[in-house]
C-alpha cells in the first residue's frame, strides 16, 4: 500500500495496524527522524536508536522513520533497506535525497541561530519547496502525530520543521562533543557559537531527552521551555541475562568494545599509555572497529596480551570469556558500551565521564580505571564474583530509572486520538 505523495519505493511497512496504544480507531503516530542509516548497529548512537524504535513498536505506535538516503557514511543501501525491513516490518521507512541545496539551507541555518539563537523557532522552520518531496508529503499527512528527532542538528537538518509537537533525542550535548573531537576549548568562540545554536533550537521543541543525569541537569537549567526527560536507557523488548560463565576458565582479564568514533581510539590508547609498565600481566581483548585504527594497530603490535578481535558476530560469547570491561572514554552521554557490559554481568573500570554518564548506584560495579582498583577485582574470586552479580542487579534497576513515565505521558498527551 503507497501513500500519496511518497515514492514507493521510498518506504516499507504497513501503516494501518491498530496497536495497543489506544482504544481507539487507529494506534497513534509517531514520527521519527534519523539521519542515515542505523541498522547495522555499528555505535552506541545506532543501538541507542534501535532501542527507540523497538519501544515505540511494543507500545503499539503508528511509526514512520524519516531519513536521507544518501548520508556519506551509513547510506540507505537495498540491503540497509531490506534489513531495516525485516527487523521493523510494521515500521514505515521515507527516504529523501539530501541535496546541495539542502546542505547548504542546513547550514545557513546553523550560522543564524548561531548568532540569533532567539530567532531559531522561524529560522528551523525555512523550507525550500520542492526539494524534499517524500518529506513535504508527509508533513502535510492528515492526523495528529508527535515527531522525535534525533540530535539537535536534526532540526536544522530538516527542510522545515512541522508545527507539530518535537521531541529531540539529544544523544549527547552536541557542541561539546565537537568540541572534544576537534580538541578545542569549550569556550573557545567557534565552540560557544555552537552552544548557541544548539541552544536555540532545543528551546523551540516540546521536549528534551537526555541520556544522562549530567546532562539532564545542564539541559534544565540552561533551556527555559522545553520538559526534560532523563532516560539512561529504553525499556528492553526482551530480557538480558548474566553472560554464562566459561567453562574452561576466562579467556579474557578486560574486553573493550568500541566503534571507530575518535573517543573510543584516544580512550583506549592514552589507558594502554598509561599503564604500559603493568598491563602485559593482563589479557585484553579489544572488539569492534575501534581495532581497525591505525595508532591502536600499532601499539598491539607485538603485544601478544592484546588481541584486536574486529567485529564479532556473538559478542555475547566475548563478555562470557572476560572477566570484566572497560570504559576509558571521554565526552558527553552516556557510555552504550559500559551499559552493554553491565547487561552482561560484567563489572566496568571506566573513566571519569563514563561514570558520570550513569544513573546513582553503580558504586558496586563500576570502578575507576586505576590499577589498584583492577587487580583487587580480578584478583579476588570472591570481589569478581560480588562484582559481576552486582553488575547484573545494577542493570536491572535502569527499567525503573529516569523519567519514562513522564515520556510515556508526553507521547500520549502530545497527539488528540478521534
Amino acid at each position: 500500500m503507497s501513500t500519496p505523495g511518497l515514492a514507493a519505493s521510498s518506504y516499507v511497512g504497513d501503516e494501518d495496524r491498530v496497536g495497543p496504544a489506544v482504544a481507539s480507531s487507529r494506534p497513534m503516530r509517531v514520527v521519527v527522524y534519523y539521519n542515515g542509516t542505523f541498522i547495522h548497529l555499528r555505535n552506541g548512537a545506532h543501538a541507542r536508536m534501535t532501542s527507540l524504535l523497538q519501544y515505540l513498536v511494543k507500545a503499539g505506535y503508528s511509526i514512520t522513520l524519516f531519513s536521507f538516503e544518501n548520508h556519506p557514511t551509513e547510506p540507505w543501501t537495498e540491503a540497509a533497506q531490506s534489513a531495516f525491513k525485516t527487523a521493523f516490518p510494521t515500521v514505515r521507512l521515507v527516504l529523501d535525497t539530501q541535496t546541495p541545496v539542502l546542505r547548504c539551507l542546513t547550514f545557513l541555518k546553523n550560522a543564524l541561530t548561531s548568532f540569533m539563537p532567539a530567532r531559531a523557532h522561524e529560522i528551523i522552520a525555512w523550507r525550500r519547496r520542492g526539494a524534499s518531496p517524500n518529506y513535504e508529503a508527509l508533513v502535510t499527512e492528515p492526523g495528529d502525530a508527535v515527531w522525535i528527532v534525533n540530535y539537535a542538528d536534526g532540526l536544522t537538518q530538516l527542510n522545515g520543521v512541522p508545527s507539530v509537537p518535537i521531541a529531540v533525542e539529544t544523544h549527547d550535548i552536541k557542541s561539546i562533543q565537537v568540541a572534544k573531537k576537534h580538541g578545542t576549548p569549550p569556550l573557545n568562540l567557534r565552540s560557544l557559537l555552537r552552544m548557541r545554536s544548539e541552544l536555540g533550537v532545543l528551546n523551540c521543541t516540546a521536549a528534551i531527552i537526555a541520556i544522562s543525569p549530567v546532562e539532564a541537569g545542564f539541559f534544565r537549567a540552561i533551556v527555559a521551555d522545553p520538559k526534560v526527560f532523563y532516560i539512561p536507557q529504553y525499556p528492553p523488548v526482551t530480557p538480558l541475562r548474566r553472560a554464562d560463565r566459561p567453562q574452561t576458565g576466562y579467556r579474557y582479564d578486560l574486553v573493550f568494545v568500541g566503534s571507530d568514533m575518535f573517543q573510543n581510539a584516544r580512550g583506549l590508547l592514552a589507558f594502554f599509555e598509561a599503564n604500559k609498565t603493568w598491563l602485559a600481566s593482563l589479557r585484553i581483548a579489544a572488539v569492534g572497529r575501534v581495532g581497525e585504527n591505525a595508532s591502536v594497530r600499532a601499539f598491539a603490535q607485538g603485544k601478544p596480551h592484546i588481541e584486536l578481535l574486529g567485529f564479532v558476530d556473538n559478542l555475547p560469547a566475548i563478555y562470557a570469556a572476560s572477566k570484566a570491561a572497560i570504559s576509558p572514554v571521554d565526552g558527553t552521554g552516556l557510555k552504550i558500551k559500559a551499559v552493554e557490559a553491565l547487561s552482561q554481568g560484567r563489572p566496568v573500570f571506566a573513566s571519569r565521564h563514563s561514570m558520570e554518564g550513569l544513573p546513582p548506584g553503580y558504586e558496586g560495579c563500576v570502578f575507576p580505571i586505576e590499577r589498584s582498583c583492577i587487580e583487587r577485582v580480578l584478583l579476588n574470586n570472591s570481589e569478581l564474583e560480588a562484582a559481576q552479580a552486582s553488575a547484573l542487579a545494577y542493570w536491572e534497576s535502569f527499567a525503573i530509572a529516569g523519567d519514562m513515565t513522564g515520556f510515556q505521558d508526553f507521547l500520549q498527551r502530545g497527539m488528540k486520538v478521534p
